[in-house]
């Protein structure tokens, strides 16, 4: 291998720092716009955009990005982030302004995702909640109530 110049050294330096900004600066832009994307859903009371709506807007090819970056806004205190198996709520810091939408917070003890699936695969089958119940070795009505938290949170996805 050829030894390289003081000279090659720092150009190759140059070129590797140009990139390194560019990348950067690209991140940072799509980071501005992903903030804008959240802000405007707070304001207009929309429901938050999903990882692949995001990444549909902001030019990524999947939604780990759009992840990575509102993980980024959370951790830098620009919105809090309330999750779920339904989605997420966004709220804006700076506003208190939030993204629509229902949070069902699971408590040790309580529904499980596997449960929601049965119960909401029964239901879609035409089975009764007694009988989804048994299955799920909970009460009719704790069948029935979940079914409506979980309706409410999906609304038009529910129907």
């Amino acid at each position: 291998m050829k030894p390289i110049t003081q000279q090659q050294a720092v150009e190759e330096a140059v070129r590797k720092a140009k990139r390194v900004t560019a990348t950067t600066q690209y991140r940072d832009d799509r980071l501005q716009r992903c903030f804008a994307i959240l802000e405007r859903a707070a304001n207009d009371g929309a429901t938050c955009p999903t990882n692949n709506d995001l990444a549909e807007m902001l030019g990524y090819c999947s939604g780990n990005g759009p992840s990575g970056l509102v993980n980024l806004l959370e951790v830098s205190g620009y919105i809090t982030v309330e999750r779920s198996n339904c989605g997420r709520v966004v709220t804006i810091s700076r506003t208190g302004k939030r993204t629509a939408g229902i949070i069902v917070q699971r408590r040790p003890g309580d529904w499980t995702e596997d449960q929601d699936a049965i119960l909401m695969d029964g239901i879609a089958e035409g089975e009764t909640f007694a009988s989804v119940g048994a299955i799920l070795g909970k009460t009719k009505s704790a069948c029935k109530s979940r079914f409506s938290k979980i309706a409410a949170a999906m609304g038009e996805q529910a129907q």
